[in-house]
Formats: structure tokens, C-alpha cells, sequence
């Protein structure tokens, strides 16, 4: 009997806001003490322990499962009952420390003299479910506190969690790039920033490094002054928007009880002035209808989007055109504005962002989409009657009736027109960055599309935007630059559809749903199906979602076996029987269709299934 045990961890920071605990090796145990009962039903604090080397190494003849959970703290163990005599009963979920995780500071270097650990979370008895996966439970589960912080010390890893208001109005500040700064003797350190979500939350994670340079950094660090030697940073603030700082606390502030000598865990709460006083020209999203966060957003791990609300918008690659947003202003600092998106290439999305200018390049006017538009100017009109607004639309390669935005260079020259309101900065198609093409012709349905050439994949891009005084080089400034994003655009031609039954082949697809069935290969394609269906699928993309199969037509079901996906997340192929009742088929003709889901964005909406499908007579 197979036993899954599935679930999300989180920990507890500020405010009893969740984290996921990302990316962490989780161990199961089979629980053998007597007192079993007692344990499951004690409160974590009285079952969390760490445990040294010889503790592990004491607890190995129990494991019976290891897993990493994925960047949103979920996990999934498989236990093969017979294999490892196990019947269900209580188990020990510990969270196993060999390497530094990323949960946030992307250092993970080892502190000096580290030495792997191990944290016993808590005991359980799950409750099993029949499924067709065999049994099935489910666990969550939140670190407290007081122990997300005493793990996190024993890593070395430093958080600062906290929410920004505006003073007089007590609204969150959303977008505001929080900036984390070491009062020092010799020089202040910056030990991180984030930007805050739509309810003004943040957190920013760093390493005791960080805030321990001196002038002889990086050979010799410590915490100035030497005499008293200090426990942690002295912490005050400064507020940014795309990389221009508008506000900042007084360094004084880093001498405040709460603020001076901090722990490795400091929950704040700020407040700004007036908010955000004056608008600053910047780059924050991807999309209108969803808008995507270029940082909070996108997962670090693997450039997909992340952390939406809405389930069914995150662990998505983008495609085709993308609405780039943020906000725009006629000026910068008194005199008119230009601007202009660059983009890199990275081979990985947890490669750093290259600072050299060298590595960046321009997007050209022809990688912006004709009729982009990027503001108009309102006009009351009188003629023809009634009395309107008709504004003057100004566009990036512009159409009918539209103004033409100008170009110095590679340069989006800002219109000085009087009211100018912004609407989006431009529409990128992402198809000029990667795309190609790959012929798919003789692929078999069944077979997988390596038989013809490799797997496909994901290419990452960074995408910047620089602003400056209109020409004036000495003025530029980066305002706004996003993780890596994961995209696709590679084409697939002449993909193989409708199998034998009425072949043909389907042009300019993002991916690979085809099939055939084996009786109409062997008998031919307008022959009788009589007594068995036997399905050869192949369903690929990189970003390959559900595939599945449906059957129509009088007394058909949808009982097929598993679709085996060969390449988790980007390809499925084989061969599925039909596990129905064939005397329940009437004499009529059916139809079974395969669908894959792509999960591809443009930012407004996910990219539609793609299908085949195979018609046949009873």
C-alpha cells in the first residue's frame, strides 16, 4: 500500500504574518516510543528539539521518507507501505539543515565552524483517506516565533519584518522600497531592502556580515565599535521608488531602545510623512488585468510568477506581448524626461543581475508593439455636438488617430504636452527577446517529442528601465528592474493532430497535445472500434500543467489509466487504455479529446489549452 502525506509549512514573523518555509529538506520518522498518544496530542513547543550529528545519525534507521519543500513551503512524501513495513501509524516530521537555505538573504555561505543540524517539529498521526493514489493525508503546519528565530540564529540568517503606513492617514504603502541601514562608527552598512506588498508589508533578510565590516572588510569582520563588542546592528531607514530615495530616518534613530543592539529577529512598524509625496517615474509590473510585481511577484527560484492571491496565477512563464507598467512623469528633476528598456539574459534565474552596462541591451523601437500607448492629454470639444472629451492619444509606433511618440535613439522621448497622463510605458513583445521554432512532423503520438528533438525550455530575462534628463547621459538612472523572468516562445510547427482517424498536422503551437489510437492505427481510420481503446498521448511544454484525457459520446466515462507524465512539468506521453464498461458503448460515433494546459501569461490572462482529438464508431 502506498501512504501520501502532503501539506504546507509556514513560520510565524511579525504580526502573525506566514512565511513559507521554502526550499528546507523535511525528514519523516517512524515514531516508536510508548508514549505516542501523549506526544501527537501535546502543543509543538513541548515536541520542538534540536538535534546534534549523533541525534541524526541515532534516528536514521526510522527515516522513511526525505522531501524539500518547494518555494511555497508545500511538500509531498511517498511511503511504500510493504517496502517499509509501514501501516499508518504516528510519525516524527523533522526539518534537516546540511546547507544554508535561501529564505530570503541569498547569501548561503556557512557561518565558520557550521556544522549540519536538524529540528524535530512536531509528532503526528495523519488521517488517511482512500484515494486512487493509494492513502492520502494532509498536514500544515506553523513554526512559532520564538522557534523560526532560534533556527534561523543557528543559520546565521537575520530578518527585519514590518509594516509602512502613512502617518496621518494610517493607509499601507505598497510599492515603497524599504532600505535596512547599520549605524556605524566608521561607515553605515546597508544590510538589505524589500519592497512592501499591497498591505505595506515587508521583510528583509541579511547575514551577520553584513553589518560587521570594518575598513579591513572582507578579511577582518566585526561589529564596530570593537569596545563594547555589540550582539547585533543599530537599524534606521531609508524609503525608495525605483531607486530614487525620497525619505529617510534619522541615523539617530538606530540609537533608540528597539532599534539599537537588535536581535536576529526585529519586527517594526513605520510610517512616512505625507506618504509618498512626489511621483516618481518607475517600473513595477507585467500586465494590467494581473498586474505582476516585477520583485514581489516572481519567484527567484525559477522565474515563474508567485504569490498571488489567486491560486491560478502563480507558477507561470511569460509569453508573447507584455504590458510593462509603472509610472511616468513629463520631468526629471526640473527638466524633460526620456526613457528607454534594456534586457539580459541570464542561463539561470538564480544567476545574479549583472551591474555592468556591458551586459544589458537596448529594446529597440521595433520590440515595442504598434499603437502602444502611453498617454494622452484630455480635449473638450464642441464639434460635433454634444460637447466632449476627445483626447489626443499618444502612442509608440503609432496608428489612425493617434499622436506618434518620438524617439532620440533607442530613447522614449516623454511629450511635454500640458496634462499629460500616463498610461502604460510600453507594450514589450517578448517574442524579439527568444523565441524559434522547432518541426514536429514525424513525431508518433505516444512517443516523446525527444524522438524528434530535445525538450524545449525556458529562457530568463531581467528587464530594466532607465530614465535621464533628455540628453543628458550624466543623468541616468535605473528605475526599476525585475527578477529574471521565465519565458517561452518557441514554436512548435507541424505537430501531428487528429491521429490516424483524419490526420493532419497544426501550425505554430506553444506546445505538443497529440494522440492516436491504437485500433484505428492497426485497423485503419474510419475502422469500428469493437472492444478495447488503447490512447498514445504526448502532451509537452515547459510549462506543462494538467493533461487529460476526455471521451463522448452515449454511455462513455472518463476512466482511463493515469496520464504518466515522463518529465514532470514539461512533458507526459505513453499509452492509456480505457478502464470503462465497452458494453455500456452504444453503436454510435465518440469522440476523445486530449487537453494540456499550458501555464503561460501574457499578464492579462493564462495562455488556452491546447488539444487534439480523435473521433471513431462503435
Amino acid at each position: 500500500m502506498k501512504y501520501v502525506l502532503r501539506g504546507r509549512i509556514y513560520a510565524t514573523i511579525c504580526d502573525d504574518r506566514k512565511l513559507p518555509l521554502s526550499r528546507s529538506v523535511v525528514r519523516l520518522y517512524r515514531f516508536e516510543a510508548k508514549d505516542a498518544t501523549r506526544l501527537v496530542a501535546a502543543q509543538a513547543k513541548e515536541v520542538f528539539q534540536f538535534l546534534e550529528e549523533k541525534d541524526i545519525k541515532a534516528k536514521q534507521k526510522r527515516l522513511l521518507a526525505e522531501t524539500t519543500t518547494d518555494a511555497q513551503g508545500n511538500y509531498s512524501f511517498e511511503i511504500d507501505g510493504d517496502k517499509k513495513k509501514y501501516k499508518g501509524e504516528a510519525v516524527e516530521v523533522d526539518v534537516y539543515y546540511p546547507e544554508i537555505p535561501d529564505y530570503g538573504q541569498e547569501d548561503t555561505d556557512k557561518p565558520r565552524n557550521y556544522k549540519a543540524f536538524q529540528a524535530t517539529l512536531d509528532v503526528i498521526q495523519a488521517r488517511w483517506k482512500e484515494t486512487n493514489e493509494g492513502l492520502l493525508g494532509q498536514w500544515n503546519y506553523t513554526l512559532s516565533r520564538k522557534w523560526w528565530c532560534a533556527l534561523l540564529r543557528r543559520l546565521d540568517i537575520w530578518v527585519i519584518c514590518g509594516t509602512l503606513l502613512d502617518c496621518e492617514s494610517g493607509q499601507p504603502q505598497a510599492g515603497v522600497e524599504v532600505i535596512a541601514m547599520d549605524d556605524d562608527v566608521i561607515s553605515d552598512d546597508t544590510l538589505g531592502s524589500a519592497i512592501t506588498d499591497a498591505s505595506g508589508k515587508f521583510c528583509i533578510f541579511y547575514r551577520s556580515k553584513d553589518f560587521k565590516k570594518t575598513f579591513l572588510s572582507p578579511f577582518i569582520n566585526i561589529e564596530t565599535p570593537i569596545f563594547p563588542l555589540g550582539n547585533g546592528p543599530d537599524i534606521y531607514f531609508k524609503f525608495a521608488l525605483g531607486g530614487s530615495i525620497f525619505h529617510e530616518e534619522d541615523p539617530s534613530v538606530a540609537r533608540k531602545p528597539g532599534r539599537e543592539n537588535v536581535d536576529n529577529c526585529l519586527c517594526v512598524r513605520l510610517c512616512i510623512e505625507g506618504g509618498q509625496r512626489e511621483p516618481v517615474s518607475s517600473f513595477f509590473h507585467i500586465g494590467d488585468a494581473r498586474r505582476y510585481h516585477i520583485v514581489l511577484n516572481i519567484n527567484p527560484a525559477d522565474g515563474r510568477t508567485a504569490n498571488k492571491a489567486a491560486a491560478s496565477w502563480n507558477e507561470q512563464a511569460f509569453f508573447s506581448t507584455l504590458g510593462l507598467l509603472g509610472t511616468l512623469e513629463k520631468t526629471l528633476n526640473g527638466q524633460p524626461m526620456e526613457y528607454k528598456f534594456q534586457y539580459t539574459e541570464l542561463a539561470s534565474p538564480t544567476d545574479p543581475i549583472p551591474a555592468n552596462p556591458a551586459a544589458w541591451k537596448d529594446v529597440l523601437k521595433t520590440d515595442i508593439a504598434n499603437g502602444t500607448i502611453i498617454g494622452f492629454t484630455p480635449k473638450f470639444v464642441t464639434s460635433p455636438p454634444p460637447p466632449h472629451y476627445d483626447p489626443d492619444i499618444y502612442a509608440i509606433n503609432a496608428q489612425a488617430g493617434q499622436i506618434d511618440v518620438a524617439f532620440n535613439g533607442n530613447w522614449i522621448v516623454v511629450p511635454q504636452t500640458a496634462q499629460f497622463l500616463t498610461g502604460r510605458l510600453i507594450n514589450l513583445i517578448s517574442g524579439k527577446l527568444a523565441s524559434g521554432n522547432v518541426n514536429m512532423s514525424t513525431l508518433t503520438p505516444g512517443d516523446s517529442s525527444t524522438t524528434v528533438a530535445p525538450l524545449q525550455k525556458n529562457r530568463y530575462f531581467s528587464i530594466r528601465m532607465i530614465k535621464r534628463q533628455a540628453g543628458n547621459a550624466a543623468s541616468e538612472a535605473v528605475a526599476g528592474t525585475s527578477r529574471p523572468l521565465a519565458t517561452f516562445n518557441t514554436i512548435y510547427q507541424n505537430v501531428p493532430h487528429g491521429g490516424s482517424w483524419a490526420p493532419g498536422l497544426t501550425q505554430s503551437e506553444l506546445g505538443i497535445a497529440s494522440l492516436d489510437l491504437d485500433e484505428l492505427v492497426s485497423g485503419g481510420g474510419c475502422s469500428n472500434i469493437t472492444d478495447s481503446i488503447t490512447v498514445k498521448y504526448t502532451a509537452t511544454n515547459p510549462n506543462l500543467g494538467n493533461v487529460s484525457l476526455a471521451f463522448s459520446g452515449p454511455g462513455a466515462t472518463n476512466n482511463f489509466d493515469p496520464i504518466v507524465f515522463t518529465t514532470p512539468g514539461e512533458e507526459a506521453h505513453g499509452t492509456s487504455h480505457y478502464l470503462g464498461s465497452f458494453g455500456d458503448l452504444e453503436n454510435c460515433a465518440y469522440e476523445i479529446r486530449l487537453s494540456a494546459e499550458l501555464n503561460l501569461t501574457n499578464g492579462e490572462t493564462q495562455h488556452d489549452n491546447i488539444w487534439d482529438r480523435v473521433l471513431f464508431c462503435r
